[in-house]
């Protein structure tokens, strides 16, 4: 088997890749001897498919910075010491690099994790917009269950923590963004009266707090990593002669 036919397999049960997906490194025809899936092609992600024996990743996120760099004309990021370091261990390692981003999001990374969260049906499911009605409970007490499901000491919350909700909105992953805002206002259409987030930043709150929302942020790669040892497993089903290992990317803060 070779790496051209694991991203077959892969836009086969997924929805189209688009601009941004697709091979980033490497040789599409390498016969494949293991598969690494990861949220980021990190180092130590790299070091760890080597270790493995693994000549090829599936990665969610973008390999280069900045995000989506690696497109004609923009190779000088290439130099930055980042990028330079993960060309370097790749190159070393002979390692593929494949990416599937949106194609996972629509296969199991944003239901993966409402199942973990435990909100049930949605009751809104349209595109990636996504609404749960809960059993009430105050952020404070969510909030406790979101710390647990991720098993994080702590997380950042946008709002009153004794106020009751009900109803949750869910921008899972980079979604919570203010580079992402757009979606926000889609959730916010929808009625949600607290949101549970993966990755958020300043402008983002603050656009929660004047719409009167509570925010509660996790980390955009925990709330990723649930689907991407869902569609490791599957991958693992679905090529039972090829090794496949799943690289947990940690929360990178303390």
């Amino acid at each position: 088997m070779i790496a051209a036919d694991v991203a077959a397999y892969i836009e086969s049960i997924a929805a189209k890749p688009a601009n941004d997906e697709g091979f980033k490194f490497g040789d599409p025809q390498a016969s494949v001897t293991g598969i690494l899936v990861c949220w980021m092609c990190t180092l130590p992600a790299i070091e760890r498919a080597v270790a493995e024996g693994c000549n090829m990743i599936v990665c969610h996120e973008e390999m280069h910075y900045p995000y989506a760099s690696f497109q004609p004309g923009l190779e000088k990021y290439l130099t930055w010491t980042v990028n330079r370091r993960r060309v370097q261990a790749l190159a070393q390692g002979e390692i593929t690099v494949y990416r599937a981003h949106g194609m996972l999001d629509d296969y199991c990374i944003l239901d993966d994790f409402a199942v973990e969260l435990g909100l049930g049906t949605p009751a809104v499911s349209e595109g990636f917009y996504r609404i749960y009605d809960i059993k009430p409970r105050t952020v404070a007490q969510l909030t406790d269950q979101v710390k647990q499901v991720l098993d994080m000491d702590c997380v950042r919350v946008t709002g009153d923590p004794a106020r009751e909700v009900s109803r949750v909105g869910l921008p899972w992953g980079g979604l919570g963004l203010s580079v992402n805002i757009g979606f926000l206002e889609g959730l916010l259409r929808y009625d949600p009266d607290v949101l549970i987030a993966g990755e958020t930043d300043e402008y983002a709150m603050f656009y929660c707090r004047d719409a009167d929302v509570p925010l509660i942020e996790s980390s955009h790669a925990g709330s990723e990593n649930f689907g991407l040892a869902h569609f490791a497993e599957d991958l693992a089903a679905a090529m039972p002669t090829t090794k496949v290992v799943f690289h947990r990317c940690p929360v990178p803060w303390n």
